[in-house]
């Protein structure tokens, strides 16, 4: 009975520890509860009959998530039934991983080293696969484990998201395997102490990586993020602009752009760069669009970024960031590639995806690329902006739900650029190749909608936008090769 009981509490305390995992509109988010909540859903787990703990298990993953992400984006009845099915595809994902390692754990129970390794590859292995394919592909529902310290972050710059996983699961599996033996160092001291070297590795790479030394010396650009504040106050939600295609008034809107440019330029901005869906339009007022924007450009002698979505009078339009020189001529015609949405439902219902291609500018600013929003949610695809060495990433975005703070940081750490984030309904940011934060603004907090950044006008170069998932294969690899005994013993 005490047994039971012990058990229940271990599940109560998983499961009620990752639902502040989660962006909720009931419990607050606490980061360092992804390091937390894994120790003790691993402990239930492996504690319970093999058929039993993975049926409790994925009933807690399944609870869990509908609790925390219920009516995040919205509460009609086809946002709830669409965030029900996201949530119990999450729930499966997450799953998984404790699954395997409930199956493959015991085979290596004699192997101290070895056992505490099979969570952190199941977990990564498994993660890294879903981004590739499928309902999740990208990291957005991953990143919950990219949390830590600046200086461990730069982890990202050798790993990606991946070293988090694998590391933060480490812990979560040297502590069962102590909490096994009771805690016992002359047990667990092996993988502990190889645990504690890495660790110490990964602080001691990333102090070195920030310091100055190792930063270079480059010219400061100043970069306006700039955010059309809803007029009367009211931010109208994504998914309402391109589900009813409400265009923008059009010289008014134009007007208004150019205003807010003008007054970036009077403040000292060389490049200016507005949020996702600046304007809306329809297809026939494209070229006057774009001529206009190439004539602010030029009138204020500014870069501008200006981002805009067309909506098609038959089939579909695009959403678009164009950037244009201070002579007014288009260097970059971008339309988004990662749309949010799946066939008929959101962005994909109106909107044509981009070419899978990263474009970029010569500037005396340095290489400038452009991307919109989620597109920064992939690494494979935004590593071709460290291939090709660029400086300074442009990404408008338009955040749904509202954004709480700073997006898709670690793509900075990751490929060596500096990121310009102009966000409507979140917060608009600015970050250097190590992720250090060079400003930020809430866009309801803001008068002018303006966030004035220096920006270094050179990058560097890192071993992950150079090599790529390294980690994310090996892992997937270790997780087959663990697997081959157990399976051949079944068959054979």
């Amino acid at each position: 009975m005490k047994a039971n009981y012990r058990s229940l509490l271990v599940f109560i305390l998983g499961f009620g520890i990752f639902m502040l995992t989660r962006r909720s509109m009931f419990f607050p988010t606490i980061p360092v509860a992804i390091v937390i909540a894994p120790i003790f859903i691993l402990r239930f787990i492996r504690t319970q009959a093999t058929g039993k703990g993975s049926l409790f298990t994925f009933i807690g993953f399944l609870l869990s998530m509908n609790i925390a992400l219920w009516g995040l984006f919205g509460n009609s009845t086809t946002i709830l039934v669409v965030n029900l099915i996201r949530s119990t595809l999450l729930s499966i994902l997450y799953f998984l991983p404790y699954m395997i390692d409930r199956l493959l754990y015991p085979k290596f129970q004699k192997k101290p080293f070895l056992s505490t390794l099979i969570f952190p590859i199941s977990l990564t292995g498994i993660f890294f696969l879903s981004s590739l394919e499928g309902p999740f592909d990208g990291t957005v529902a991953k990143t919950v484990y990219a949390y830590g310290p600046l200086v461990l972050q730069q982890l990202n710059s050798l790993t990606g998201l991946w070293g988090f996983t694998f590391l933060f699961s480490w812990i979560a599996s040297i502590i069962n395997y102590s909490w096994e033996n009771n805690f016992s160092w002359s047990k667990a001291r092996k993988p502990v102490l190889v645990f504690l070297s890495v660790f110490a590795a990964i602080i001691i790479f990333g102090a070195l990586k920030i310091s100055s030394l190792m930063t270079p010396e480059a010219p400061m650009v100043k970069v306006a993020s700039v955010v059309l504040l809803p007029e009367n106050g009211e931010v109208i939600p994504m998914n309402e602009v391109y589900e009813r295609k409400l265009l923008s008034p059009f010289e008014p809107t134009v007007a208004r752009i150019n205003n807010l440019t003008a007054a970036a330029v009077q403040n000292g901005a060389r490049i200016v760069a507005f949020q996702e869906y600046a304007m809306t339009i329809n297809e026939d007022d494209e070229q006057r669009l774009q001529e206009a924007f190439r004539k602010i450009a030029k009138s204020n002698n500014v870069y501008l970024s200006i981002a805009y979505a067309c909506f098609a009078n038959e089939g579909k339009g695009n959403n678009k960031n164009l950037l244009i020189d201070n002579d007014g001529n288009i260097l970059v015609d971008y339309a988004k590639r990662y749309l949010m949405g799946i066939g008929d439902i959101g962005e994909t219902s109106v909107f044509r995806k981009g070419v899978e291609i990263i474009q970029t500018a010569e500037t005396p600013y340095g290489k400038i690329g452009v991307s919109i929003c989620r597109d920064m949610n992939f690494p494979s695809y935004i590593r071709q902006a460290a291939q090709q060495h660029v400086d300074i990433m442009l990404n408008p975005s338009y955040d749904n739900p509202k954004g709480l703070g700073p997006g898709y940081y670690h793509r900075s750490i990751e490929f060596g650029f500096s990121t310009v984030r102009p966000t409507y309904n979140g917060v608009s940011h600015a970050e250097d190749f190590h992720g250090r934060l060079l400003g930020q603004m809430a866009s309801d907090e803001s008068d002018t909608g303006i966030l004035y950044s220096l920006v270094p006008t050179k990058g560097i170069r890192t071993w992950y936008g150079k090599t790529g998932d390294w980690l994310g294969w090996l892992s997937l690899i270790l997780l087959v090769a663990f697997s081959i005994p157990p399976i051949r013993k079944i068959l054979l």
